[in-house]
């Protein structure tokens, strides 16, 4: 892993000065790929709900004399106002960003025969409704400071191309191939818009060890530590994602753990 940290960083030594905005970034990989472009020489916009797990974020890097910046910016993706403010905050106090990263995302339980409607709701409003609205105003600021090479990068989930053998996620595997859908839909209206130059990427994770399935009561137990794939190991994906070509897109990759397959199987 370290050999494939240093190739990717020095590629992106042209990245340096480019602006970032990451969603979820007070955790997992959202805080491993905020904490790598830093590192790397970018301005990041850390967005999430827990502020003080953003502003600790930031004092750590300030410590480490990272040669990149970290702003701080408390919202909540589910709620429409709290993202504008996000977006109205960066255009007055960043200007024009280069890389929208969507992070942030949910897993709740809930069957189609008896699950709670909320949490139903919670499931699309933040893993469908705010990265598209999140690309919305980020593709707003790309075009107000000119920015000749835009990215969004939706970070989906092997459950995007896949059925989860739980019987209670497949509400979460709606929302996971719902954002696939619509980044080929945003791939294409971009194209139609005259604006090709602005990519955009769809990255899927297999099983990553992160607060998500604890927030959702899931264990991992019973998997190996092979199954899973850790934080960093995702946001040198993103990483190596961002730093290709400007004639070079990634439309879609998944990234599993060796030995692993797209669909879970009940044997497993």
């Amino acid at each position: 892993m370290q050999e494939s940290f240093h190739v990717i960083f020095c590629e992106m030594d042209h990245l340096k000065g480019r602006v970032a905005v990451v969603t979820g970034a007070s955790a997992g990989i959202g805080a491993a790929t905020a904490i790598k472009l830093v590192k790397a020489g970018l301005t990041v916009v850390g967005i999430a709900r827990r502020l003080q797990r953003l502003q600790d974020l930031k004092k750590t890097m300030e410590e480490k004399n990272f040669s990149g910046r970290f702003f701080t910016v408390a919202c909540d993706l589910t709620n429409e106002t709290d993202i504008l403010n996000a977006f109205k905050w960066i255009d007055e106090n960043i200007g024009g960003i280069h890389f929208m990263i969507n992070n942030a995302g949910i897993i709740r339980i809930a069957t189609i025969l008896d699950g709670l409607t909320e949490h139903w709701q919670e499931l699309i409003d933040c893993n469908v409704i705010a990265p598209t609205i999140c690309s919305r105003e980020a593709y707003k600021l790309m075009k107000k400071y000119n920015v000749s090479h835009g990215h969004i990068i939706q970070i989906n989930s092997i459950t995007g191309h896949s059925y989860s053998i739980n019987p209670g996620n497949k509400m979460y595997n709606a929302s996971k191939q719902a954002l696939r859908v619509l980044t080929e839909g945003l791939r294409h209206e971009l194209a139609v818009a005259g604006d090709g130059h602005i990519k955009a990427s769809s990255i899927s994770p297999g099983f990553v060890d992160t607060e998500i399935f604890d927030a959702a009561t899931l264990s991992h137990n019973k998997m190996k530590p092979s199954d899973i794939l850790s934080a960093e190991e995702m946001a040198d994906m993103i990483c190596f994602v961002m730093s290709t070509g400007p004639n070079i897109l990634i439309a879609e990759m998944i990234v599993l753990s060796q030995g692993r397959c797209i669909q879970s199987y009940p044997r497993e």
